[in-house]
């Protein structure tokens, strides 16, 4: 019997995997090796093909082949290869030849105010805040108020995202940019901003992608920023031990308690308090598995009997990192953080000392800085 004859093309469509090579997506869908590396190497030529989102759809057309015992070869192929520019390949009698086409996007921030409530998170998801954007926007608060304490129902919240939205109707959303909030008696203002992590002019520090995004640090209307732990203590738990004069547990005499105990589970994550440089991690003495951190303006502090060491001396660690978990070496009773602060060498109170971290920008930066906040307070909400 005489076969059917084959349609002279065929329309597909491919769609790249997490951690899909361009060209094995193409093979799998039936292009040729020769043809799937050919328009590979087009698509590399404007943007890395591994960059290409996963989820991306690719449309193609295969032509007619001469027999069925050959691949149909690749006619051409359409790709949304960056949010902000289609790509598309067609076959001419030289080759595959590349048609970049443009797509205009409007990049300013979505700004979004509304009352705390009695649940300043539930109100601002209720006012279409991502969880990811009101997980950050508090982090951000805290460093200068508590939350719980000195927000109340009147309070009005006033947030800015990065946003992006395509001619093509497409919208993203991105890192939080501007957190602020307006207690009537008290208006705090804090800004994203990287002062260093770009020297590229035409960087957009507003974009939903690129080197700036979600970057920096929080900075007030004054270009001053200031990080403080915002439990209060290094590990969550109960304190079983204070600073001062006390019957030691172990010994049964009365001597100096130069920290505070704090009774938690073994092995929960201990944090840093602020920032700071690595100057001891190891074992020594009664404090058993031990990290010694400082942090600047003769400030120091101290965490014992962690099961497990989380840094290296000499690394530098950011303020709520993980450095180690709760355990019960070295001379303990039980899983427990010790935890000690010098000040110039001289040990006090931990819960009598703010461990914070600040700087003020100044000069270029400081005026960059200016910039960016009147450019984000100009964006008008909901728009």
């Amino acid at each position: 019997l005489a076969q059917a004859p084959e349609r002279p093309s065929v329309d597909l469509a491919a769609t790249l995997g997490q951690g899909d090579a361009f060209d094995r997506v193409l093979i799998r869908a039936g292009v040729s090796r020769r043809d799937a590396s050919a328009a590979s190497a087009l698509i590399a030529q404007t943007v890395d093909p591994g960059a290409i989102p996963a989820g991306t759809r690719i449309a193609l057309t295969l032509g007619r082949r001469a027999d069925r015992t050959v691949a149909r070869p690749l006619d051409s192929l359409a790709v949304r290869a960056r949010f902000d520019l289609d790509v598309s390949l067609h076959r001419t009698a030289a080759g595959l030849a590349m048609t970049r086409t443009a797509i205009a996007v409007d990049r300013t921030p979505l700004r979004i105010q509304g009352l705390a409530g009695s649940s300043l998170y539930r109100s601002m998801r209720a006012a279409g805040v991502s969880a990811k954007a009101v997980e950050t926007y508090i982090k951000a608060i805290a460093t200068r108020l508590s939350i719980g304490r000195d927000v109340s129902a009147t309070d009005r919240f006033d947030l800015i995202v990065a946003r992006e939205r395509a001619a093509t109707g497409e919208t993203r959303i991105g890192a939080l940019l501007f957190a602020g909030i307006d207690q009537g008696r008290r208006t705090l203002q804090l800004v994203r901003f990287a002062p260093t992590t770009t020297t590229d002019p035409q960087a957009d520090p507003d974009a939903v992608e690129g080197d700036d995004a979600g970057r920096g640090g929080w900075f007030d209307a004054n270009g001053q920023t200031e990080r403080r732990a915002v439990s209060g203590m290094p590990v969550i738990g109960r304190i079983t031990s204070g600073f001062g004069l006390r019957v030691h547990p172990l010994l049964g005499f009365t001597r100096m308690h130069k920290g505070l105990d704090i009774g938690a589970p073994r092995g929960a994550p201990i944090h840093a308090m602020t920032d700071g440089v690595v100057s001891f991690a190891g074992r020594t003495g009664g404090y058993g598995n031990f990290v010694k951190l400082v942090h600047g303006g003769g400030l120091a502090s101290g965490y014992g009997h962690m099961s497990r060491i989380a840094v290296a001396s000499g690394t530098r660690v950011r303020q709520g990192q993980v450095i180690g978990y709760v355990g019960s070496t070295g001379m303990s009773t039980g899983p427990h953080l010790h935890w000690e602060v010098w000040r110039n060498g001289g040990a006090i109170n931990p819960r009598s000392v703010s461990l914070a971290s600040a700087a003020q920008l100044s000069g270029p930066a400081l005026r960059a800085f200016k910039a960016r906040v009147a450019r984000l307070l100009a964006v008008r909400t909901g728009t």
